[in-house]
């Protein structure tokens, strides 16, 4: 088991999104939390480097789900992700809170995908109407990009273990987490600096940020 990281690909897809056609991300399975090193580590940091991030991403990797119209035929569908600028990897931990959008099934005929919703265990296509009622496409049939929630509220802060701190947070969404910090000299971040961040922008918490006194 373990947790496993995705990176961004440079590769991008045709998806059909309520009949309207945009262009997503791509990720590949790449190594396990666990199996990091300096080498794969700089991997990473590459792919944050790679160029413009896509409004969403698309999962390489296939669930087997069915459609409403043949519920005892499963189909190869891929997991799409709402996707951060800046971001060039997620892991699969509760995909780093991204937003699921749906799933994408590739159309034989024109290899494009289409974006699909998932209730009560089958997919029904997205028709535009409905792409904008989830808030997946604007007024003019334009890709809408939603990435982390924000922090709403931390309640306490305390050191983790040695140049880190873990903050006990609730996000946007209503969402309770516990998110890692790493820490400069020791110096613990005062709780409000959380507030209004995506938990990605706090991974590190340098000296130079502690306010004035």
């Amino acid at each position: 088991m373990g947790v496993n990281i995705f990176l961004l690909d440079r590769r991008s897809v045709p998806l059909l999104v309520g009949g309207t056609r945009q262009s997503v991300g791509t990720l590949r399975r790449f190594f396990k939390l666990t199996e990091l090193n300096e080498e794969r580590a700089a991997e990473i940091e590459a792919a944050t480097r790679n160029g413009a991030s896509p409004a969403a991403a698309l999962l390489i990797d296939v669930h087997e789900i069915p459609l409403a119209s043949a519920p005892s035929h499963p189909m190869a569908a891929h997991l799409v992700l709402g996707w951060d600028e800046g971001r060039g990897s997620v892991t699969d931990f509760g995909w780093d809170h991204l937003p699921r959008l749906g799933y994408a099934l590739r159309d034989p005929a024109t290899q494009a995908y289409i974006l699909y919703e998932e209730r009560d265990g089958v997919l029904h296509e997205i028709d535009a109407m409905r792409a904008r009622q989830l808030g997946v496409l604007d007024t003019a049939g334009n890709l809408i990009r939603h990435g982390q929630p924000r922090i709403a509220k931390c309640r306490s802060v305390r050191t983790y273990f040695k140049g880190y701190a873990e903050a006990d947070c609730t996000l946007e969404t209503g969402a309770d987490d516990k998110l890692l910090t790493e820490t400069e000299l020791g110096e613990l971040p005062p709780l409000e600096w959380f507030v209004g961040k995506r938990p990605m922008d706090v991974r590190r918490y340098l000296r130079t940020e502690i306010p004035n006194v």
